[in-house]
């Protein structure tokens, strides 16, 4: 435990060092927030649609896009490691590479906070104060914390891909935009077939949990869409577990 402990430590200084360099590509998250606040303003023209009003559309795609912009490209190192053969080092030392890995995305709360802070601002300018109970707040904070981990977990998985294939980004794109569906658009707007599709799919939970427990829903909803994350999560560390097994002895049986 005491050299994951000193992982994170050192993971945690490596991200504060490069904090200013990060606090600049938020940008992003402002434009992203903006153009949608303008376009729900034009559709909607002071209605609601379909349970949402046009502050909670644009309080769900911030929060959305928190959980989205809360964790690193991981399985980009993941694949480089692989390419330059660094990962075969890992693999003889006495950690476990996926811990390892999670450690190390973990120690992002430095990322975490900074987007918390810049959410919350982005809302009060473009939506307003959104009315709202401290159960919601805790209830969406703990879907968060899930929902970031799911997210580190899925570009951990998506990373051992690299044993198989090298090259592994166009896995990360397709699942980026599966993602998607559900980060500016909540799933109620889609047609009853495609709503199906998304909740059979462990990444869609990974940002609606967070986004419609925190816009609104009754106490049955929200134990529900937490529990369906954890089933997600647990579905994810398993697919990974599996799939590192069956990598590793991919490599051993290589020569790597």
């Amino acid at each position: 435990m005491r050299k994951y402990i000193e992982i994170w430590k050192y993971s945690l200084k490596t991200k504060l060092t490069f904090l200013l360099n990060y606090m600049a590509s938020l940008f992003s998250f402002g434009i992203h927030i903006f153009v949608f606040n303008e376009l729900w303003d034009y559709i909607l023209q002071g209605k609601s649609v379909i349970g949402y009003t046009k502050s909670e559309l644009i309080w769900y795609i911030i929060v959305a896009e928190f959980i989205i912009y809360s964790f690193e490209t991981t399985y980009k190192k993941i694949a480089t490691m692989v390419k330059q053969g660094d990962i075969a080092n890992m693999l003889i030392k006495p950690i476990d590479v996926i811990t390892y890995f999670f450690v190390e995305a973990s120690a992002n709360i430095v990322r975490i906070t900074v987007n918390a802070i810049f959410g919350i601002i982005l809302g009060i300018l473009f939506a307003g104060p959104i009315d709202i109970s401290f159960s919601t707040v805790l209830f969406t904070i703990i879907a968060s914390i899930i929902g970031i981990f799911t997210g580190v977990l899925l570009q951990i998985l998506i990373g051992i891909l690299a044993f198989f294939t090298e090259e592994n980004k166009s896995f990360w794109l397709v699942t980026q935009k599966i993602i998607f569906f559900v980060v500016f658009t909540p799933l109620e707007f889609y047609p009853e077939v495609v709503q199906k599709i998304l909740l059979c799919m462990p990444t869609t939970y990974m940002v609606y949990a967070p986004a419609k427990i925190f816009t609104g829903t009754d106490i049955f909803s929200t134990a529900m869409l937490i529990a369906m994350e954890i089933v997600s999560i647990l579905i994810i560390y398993f697919a990974l577990r599996a799939l590192y097994r069956k990598g590793v002895r991919n490599i051993n049986v290589n020569g790597g």
